[in-house]
């Protein structure tokens, strides 16, 4: 079994959901706790606890920050918050996402995997706040950064960075066991249409019918579904499903009009490894066969 802390902006796009349901399912994972961030983060605290709970799970829960260390020009709510109406959950006040991690990492020295799926700020705060951090983690796996050829239709597409840059790039810089990044321009490659979506997930299943009450109405106004945060969570059980490179990121914190965006140099000493390619076949072979297991 592996340890696993998950640090998620859930309650919006479906992929949050969706990576958390493959945690709940895949049967190596121990599921630690969850910490929320982004805007409204105790509406997002309470969507990941009724997706637990669907499950038929507890899982620990801290409602994060929904302050940035880099101010942004945004405030982003969870929309798919309103059918929490629909689903048993507890609600929560704003708590210490940075000690809570600290405390379950501490306890679990070199044995704890950190997944984080939102912007970087729950994270960059714990490396602050608690600089023997990294060194205590197995691992770090990461959605973040775009380094594709071509330019992005605008910086918010990278979105876990350009919501707060300062973040995005105190995490990049940090040296960890094994620190693992899934970027855009890859988790791009997992993008089907919704109706193929709906007919490979379970149905009659509650988890995903939770699942798509709070994400379904993300997923008929974008006509698709890209699994960009389930492909981090799928690479800690399954490497071989990307190819990485060895390397060295930074990020643009001064330049608004590129704010966020992130550079990539590959570097056999460097401290992130970053997914190159991915198998398609094989990502949704091994995900669809955890949320039916």
């Amino acid at each position: 079994m592996t340890k696993i802390l998950l640090d998620t902006d859930i309650g919006g796009d479906i992929d949050d959901a969706l990576c958390l349901a493959y945690l709940l399912r895949e049967p190596r994972c121990e599921l630690l706790g969850i910490t929320t961030v982004c805007g409204e983060p105790e509406k997002r605290a309470a969507v990941a606890d009724a997706i637990c709970r669907a499950a038929g799970r507890e899982v620990p829960i801290v409602a994060g920050t929904d302050a940035t260390l880099q101010p942004v020009p945004v405030y982003p709510t969870p929309e798919g918050a309103g059918a929490l109406a629909n689903w048993p959950h507890s609600a929560y006040e704003k708590g210490d996402a940075p000690g809570f991690l600290y405390r379950l990492i501490s306890e679990h020295p070199h044995e704890t995997v950190l997944i984080g799926i939102g912007n970087m700020t729950n994270i960059a705060m714990l490396f602050r706040q608690y600089p023997d951090a990294p060194g205590l983690l197995k691992g770090l796996y990461t959605m973040n950064g775009y380094f594709g050829s071509e330019p992005l239709p605008d910086p918010t597409y990278n979105w876990n960075s350009w919501a707060d840059p300062t973040a995005s790039k105190e995490v990049f810089a940090a040296e960890i066991a094994t620190h693992r990044v899934v970027p855009l321009e890859v988790t791009d490659q997992l993008t089907i249409e919704a109706s193929e979506a709906r007919r490979l997930l379970p149905s009659g299943d509650r988890l995903i019918d939770a699942v798509l009450d709070f994400g379904g109405a993300w997923l008929e106004s974008s006509g698709k579904l890209t699994l960009h945060d389930p492909l981090a969570a799928v690479t800690v059980f399954y490497p071989d499903i990307c190819t990485f490179e060895c390397g060295r990121v930074s990020v643009e914190t001064e330049d608004v009009e590129n704010m966020g965006s992130t550079a990539f140099v590959p570097d056999p000493d460097g401290n992130v490894e970053v997914a190159r390619r991915v198998d398609r076949e094989g990502f949704y072979r091994t995900f669809v066969k955890a949320l039916r297991s």
